[in-house]
Formats: structure tokens, C-alpha cells, sequence
């Protein structure tokens, strides 16, 4: 009897997926050609804050009108669907290649990662190229020739299905493929594949070695009944139940676990689309009397108005039914189902959630709002932590002086800043002391310095209704004040699952419970834009090889992340002017100085080092500001004159006092390499007028250049 059954489920779940019935119904509609080449560089995204991925197929026969629909925020990677792969290795054109090309700049100038679907339909087509290693090796090749040309971030790989006569050679040729995309010439590129919703029913998936090499398996947690159900049911049961069984949403992610694909490289796919069935009756389980329509989001919400919307206890999915010269259900997923399911994600820590397929909601902004609550931590995003450092700071009602004071800060308070009105920044304030919000004034940053930034410590974001705030961490202790939903505070320390945050109202620190009742952010700066423009630049315009100086920046912070030690100059390649002791590398230097706020001005410098010349040399190089891979959205170039030394010849020490020569042209340097005076003629002391120190004299007279260091003396 198990056998029997065991059998049935086989041959009932080989059938064609949602995938593939769609490519082949949509195909005879389809332009076939190769995308115009475009190689457009990823951009920033838009915004960040999300906590997962979400991955979005994108079939070829959505309207490029729809494009517009996408919340671009929302996605970090689409993978257009699809390009085929033939069995010898080959591959076919691309199905309306304008529509790729389309999707590729928006994604491109979004921040949004770009895949192509390669597909292989059929167990004996996929049989066929595997078995073959002149057909796979063409595959491989073929595949990285399309990313490569394209410039896009990786490929997603569906195969259906793999059998078991084939096991090992699907997981060589993943293995192979994935070594070739991360080591691509032209930067690491990504593999995903396609994965089976239940792993018992396909036996063809070493489902750990996958998971070792590729970077996503995508579980098209759908069809779970299908087209040629002999019942009408879910299509994606959120959750197993006695009534409609074991397999569900849930169980197959515990199973992928248990069959050994790690969290961290799980998509768990929710679809888009439901099935209507002709049926008996409007009962539950009832017998199918015809094959099921596909009915994506778009229509089956309006339908369920229309027939009466019914939400399905046992598996946590919505459904419809009619009748219409006989009875029809339809069960689909809507927001709700679907949160359940973003919620899976979310408890059992996997990379994040995908779809079948963008397009099917058509505008509807349903599904989109459930993904930014489960996904995206839009609250954190524009906050961080300002530092008081003057010895003590008003805390005002408003911003300005006219307003009342709440309270005084001390130096070292840190509190989290979410706006600012000029240079006074908008704080949280305890509920329970009124008013929700509260303001300091920050100074410019240059004239004015009364606060600055402290990218170091967490921040915790309240989701429960009201929270008490603790004299200590436990319930034991006797509560200070309370702190409301949406509000963030600073983290000092943590003791278990409490937090020990910072309190403007009372110059006080006070324990909360943080793992039951907040968001924890353990660097808010990485959720947040970062951005810098660049006021001015002073530096020497000439010094002499070897020398080291320093170039100060005046700054503008015009993005969300205060200054601080990560905070680069990075030239375009190696740099001339590398200094081992104060460069990360050849091409990056670290910053130091004040760490400007958002809005605030900043001066910030940086250590160079001349490098060596055999002639006096005029160098210029390019650079740019990045912390953290955020880079600045402008470039500046320097220019310096190098100028020549010989350094076998004697240097001597002497005391300028003591020098009465007649050179055709001298420069004076002082110990940071900064020209600090310049003449032609006959050297006269009494034309120096510089404070007593260390310098350096450069002087030239009949093509020969000479270096004396020099004691001034006054």
C-alpha cells in the first residue's frame, strides 16, 4: 500500500509545473531575438533597510507597462524567464529581448540585481544534456558568454526535473557552473537554481551539495495541488494540517533543512496565482471534473469579492467558489497567506522569499506592504546616533531657542536622531514623559561643534504597544518610564534579552526587555544612504619625492551616515602616493577628523606619501569617498608638482641663520611637506619669515637640485 501510494504522489508531482505550462502557452506570442547590448553599472539602491532578499521571476510575457508597478525597493534581484537550453548544450534566443533589455535599466538604475532563467523542460531532456559532458561543457560555456555579454549579476538554473540517474552529474555541472560564475572575469556572479517544493518526492537532488555551492535555492512552494488535481485544494498550504496533510509550506522548509540545505541559502517562492477547477460541489476535497485555470492575483481578488471571499483554516489560504453550469473553486494566496508564509522566512532565518511571478498582482499594492512589514526596516533607515560633546546641552521642545527646555544632556549622552530643521536634530523622547519627540541643537560642524556621530553602537526600534523602561535587567525591577511603538533608543550594553538604553529625560540609563519587544539593529549605518560633498580641498601643490603631507577636505554630509574612522579616500587605481603606515591598501586611505553629522560641514584628512620620480613630474590622480562600499556620487582630482631628489647625496644639518648663498630658485618645506615659501634670486634670511622649527630647503642653480634640512632659529 505504501509503495502504491508512494508511486502515485510521484507521478502526480512530475507533472508540468506553473512554470512550464506558462513558457509553452505564451510561447507562440513571443518575438525570439537577442537583447541590444547595454552595460549599465549597478547602481546604489534606492533604499535600503532590507533584512532579506526578495526574488522576483520575471516571466517574458509581462507587459513592459507593468514595469512600472514594481516596487523597486522592495527587490534586490529579478531573474527574467527564460532562455532555453537545448540538450546538446546550445542555447536559444531570447523571447522579446526588448522586454529583457527594459527590465535590465530599470533594475540597473535601482540598485536591483539582474539573473536569466535557464530553463531545460522535460525529465528526458534534462537527462539528455547531463549525461552528455560535451553538451554540459557547452552549456557552461554558453551560459557564462551570456552573463559576460550582458553584464548582468548571475543566472538562475530550472531543470524539471532532475531523476536520480542523474543526481551526481546535476550536482558536478552545478559545482562547475558556480565556480565559473564566482570566479567570473568580471567580478563574482551569482547561481541560483530552481528547487522542487517537497524534497521526498524528488529523489533526483543532492539537495546538500547544492546548497554548498550555489548561492539561492528557490523553493517553488506552489502547486502543491495543481492543474490535474484530482481534488480542488490549496495551492500552497501555508501550513500542514490532519485535514489536508502532512505536506505543506512549512513542512518543506523543515524538510530542506533535514535533507541538508543550510538557512542561508533558502528562497522560499510564494506564488502570485491560485487555480480554478470545475468540481462536484462547493464542498472541501471536492472531485475535479476538468483540469484547473490558472488565475493570477489580479483577477482572483476582485473574483473573491464577487463570489465571497473564504479563508481556509487548516492551511491558512484563501478560496472562492461559483457556479457557473456547474461548480468551480479557486484557491489562490492573497497578503494575508502570504505574510504567513513571510513569516516562515523570517523564524526560521532563511536569505529571504521570492515570487511566481512579478507582474500576476498588476499594480495591486497588497502584496507589496505585507513584504516591506516582514522585510524591510524602513524605520531605521535616516536614523543615527548623535554624541553630545560639549559639557552640557539643552534638550528643547522645538527647534529653536524659543522653545522650552525639556531637559540638559551631558557630554557622552547618545540619543537617536531621525531628522534635522538646519543643525537641529530631531530625537525620541519617552512616551511616558511627554513629548514623543525632542530637539538639540548640533552646531555646524565647523565653527560650532556641540554634537557628533557615533556609528558604533546598536540602536533598538519598540514594536510593542508601550514598553517600560527598568531600573535594571528584569522584571523585578521598579519601572523609570515608558517608551512607545516606533520609537528608537541607543544601546549601551545588553545583559541576556535586555538592553541597556540611553534616556534624554532624565540623563539616565534604564533596561528594557529588547528580544521580545523591539527590532534590533546592530550598525543602523549600513540600512542608510551615504554621501558626502566636497566643499573644498587644500593641499600643497608642490613637494619634493618621499615626502609626506596632508590633504584636508572640507565636508558637506549630505547623506545619513556620520562621519567616522571608515570613512576612505579611494583613488581610481593604485595611487602614487601610498603610504604603508596609513593606507588599508594601495588604492584606500583613512580619514580622520570631526565626525560630521548629517548636514553638518566636516574637515576631514588624510596622510599621502610622494612617491619617487627621476625627473620633477606633475601627478594627477582621481578620488572618491567610500565607507563600507557606499561611495561618494562625485569625484575630485588632485595635482601636485613632484619634485626630484637625489638621495645619495649628503644631506646637512645646518641652521638657516647660518646660510648666505646665491641660488637662481629655492623652496622652503616644512616636516609635513607643505610648501610654505618660495623665491628666485639671492638667498637672504632676513626675507624668511617663518616660526622656529625643522625645514626642509630645496634649491636649484645650474641644473643642479640640492636638499639641505634647515634649524630656524628666532
Amino acid at each position: 500500500m505504501n509503495k502504491i501510494i508512494f508511486l502515485i504522489l510521484l507521478s502526480v508531482n512530475l507533472a508540468a509545473s506553473i512554470h512550464e505550462v506558462e513558457y509553452f502557452e505564451n510561447i507562440k506570442t513571443a518575438d525570439f531575438g537577442m537583447p541590444v547590448k547595454k552595460e549599465i553599472m549597478l547602481k546604489e539602491r534606492v533604499a535600503k533597510g532590507m533584512l532579506f532578499n526578495y526574488y522576483g521571476y520575471l516571466p517574458y510575457w509581462i507587459d513592459t507597462l507593468l514595469y512600472v508597478n514594481f516596487d523597486y525597493e522592495l527587490l534586490t534581484h529579478v531573474s527574467y524567464f527564460s532562455v532555453e537550453l537545448n540538450t546538446d548544450g546550445s542555447i536559444g534566443a531570447v523571447p522579446n529581448p526588448a522586454n529583457f533589455t527594459k527590465i535590465y535599466t530599470e533594475c540597473h538604475n535601482k540598485g536591483v540585481r539582474v539573473h536569466m532563467t535557464f530553463t531545460l523542460f522535460g525529465t528526458t531532456s534534462v537527462s539528455t544534456l547531463l549525461n552528455s559532458i560535451t553538451a554540459r561543457n557547452a552549456a557552461l560555456s554558453n551560459i557564462i558568454d551570456f552573463v559576460d555579454a550582458y553584464s548582468i549579476e548571475g543566472v538562475n538554473i530550472d531543470f524539471e526535473y532532475v531523476t536520480s540517474s542523474v543526481k551526481d552529474s546535476f550536482s558536478l555541472f552545478i559545482q562547475t557552473l558556480a565556480e565559473s560564475l564566482h570566479l567570473d572575469i568580471n567580478g563574482r556572479k551569482e547561481l541560483y537554481i530552481a528547487m522542487p517544493a517537497v524534497p521526498a518526492w524528488y529523489p533526483g537532488y543532492d539537495y546538500a551539495s547544492l546548497s554548498t555551492d550555489a548561492d539561492g535555492l528557490f523553493i517553488m512552494g506552489y502547486d502543491y495541488h495543481y492543474s490535474g488535481s484530482t481534488e480542488a485544494g490549496p495551492v500552497a498550504p501555508t501550513f500542514n494540517s490532519v485535514f489536508w496533510g502532512y505536506y505543506a509550506v512549512n513542512t518543506s522548509v523543515g524538510d530542506y533543512f533535514d535533507y541538508g540545505a543550510s538557512r542561508n541559502k533558502v528562497i522560499l517562492g510564494v506564488p502570485y496565482y491560485g487555480y480554478d477547477w470545475p468540481c462536484d460541489s462547493d464542498t472541501l476535497k471536492s472531485s475535479t471534473t476538468g483540469s484547473g485555470s490558472a488565475v493570477i492575483f489580479k483577477y482572483a481578488k476582485p473574483n473573491a469579492v464577487t463570489y465571497g471571499y473564504e479563508f481556509d483554516a487548516n492551511s491558512q489560504t484563501p478560496h472562492y467558489d461559483y457556479y457557473s453550469t456547474e461548480w468551480h473553486q479557486c484557491w489562490y494566496d492573497d497578503s494575508v497567506s502570504i505574510m504567513d508564509k513571510l513569516e516562515i522566512v523570517v523564524d526560521s532565518s532563511l536569505q529571504g522569499a521570492g515570487c511566481w511571478a512579478l507582474g500576476y498582482d498588476d499594480g495591486e499594492d497588497d502584496i507589496w506592504n505585507v513584504i516591506r512589514s516582514s522585510f524591510q526596516r524602513v524605520p531605521a533607515d535616516k536614523h543615527y546616533v548623535v554624541r553630545i560633546v560639549t559639557p552640557n546641552l539643552n534638550v528643547r521642545e522645538g527647534p529653536s531657542t524659543a522653545y522650552k527646555i525639556l531637559n540638559v544632556a551631558l557630554s557622552g549622552d547618545k540619543f537617536i536622531a531621525f531628522d534635522y530643521d538646519g543643525y537641529w536634530y530631531k530625537i525620541y523622547y519617552p512616551a511616558a514623559s511627554f513629548p514623543y519627540y525632542a530637539y538639540l541643537y548640533g552646531g555646524d560642524g565647523i565653527t560650532v561643534q556641540y554634537m557628533d556621530g557615533d556609528n558604533s553602537l546598536p540602536m533598538v526600534k519598540v514594536t510593542a504597544s508601550l514598553l517600560n523602561v527598568r531600573s535594571g535587567p528584569s522584571t523585578s525591577y521598579s519601572v523609570l518610564t515608558q517608551i512607545a511603538e516606533g520609537q528608537c533608543f541607543a544601546v549601551e550594553s545588553l545583559s541576556g534579552d535586555w538592553a541597556k538604553i540611553m534616556l534624554p529625560d532624565s540623563n539616565s540609563r534604564g533596561w528594557i526587555s529588547y528580544a521580545l519587544y523591539t527590532a534590533y539593529y546592530a550598525d543602523v549605518s549600513l540600512l542608510n544612504e551615504c554621501d558626502f560633498a566636497i566643499d573644498s580641498t587644500i593641499y600643497p601643490d608642490t613637494v619634493t619625492m618621499g615626502d609626506t603631507f596632508t590633504i584636508d577636505l572640507f565636508l558637506n554630509n549630505t547623506g545619513f551616515v556620520s562621519a567616522d574612522t571608515l570613512l576612505s579616500l579611494k583613488s581610481i587605481s593604485s595611487s602614487f602616493f601610498f603610504d604603508v603606515n596609513e593606507w588599508y591598501d594601495s588604492s584606500t586611505v583613512k580619514t580622520t577628523g570631526y565626525n560630521g553629522l548629517p548636514n553638518q560641514k566636516m574637515l576631514r584628512s588624510a596622510k599621502f606619501k610622494a612617491g619617487d620620480v627621476s625627473k620633477d613630474t606633475l601627478i594627477t590622480e582621481s578620488f572618491f569617498l567610500e565607507r563600507e562600499g557606499d561611495t561618494s556620487s562625485v569625484t575630485f582630482e588632485i595635482s601636485i608638482f613632484i619634485k626630484y631628489f637625489d638621495g645619495g647625496k649628503e644631506e646637512k644639518d645646518v641652521n638657516l641663520n647660518q646660510i648666505e648663498k646665491n641660488y637662481y630658485k629655492y623652496m622652503i618645506f616644512d616636516l609635513l611637506g607643505r610648501k610654505v615659501f618660495e623665491k628666485t634670486g639671492k638667498f637672504r634670511t632676513s626675507d624668511v619669515f617663518l616660526k622656529s622649527g625643522i625645514y626642509f630647503l630645496v634649491s636649484s642653480s645650474n641644473n643642479k637640485i640640492s636638499k639641505t634640512k634647515i634649524f630656524l632659529l628666532r
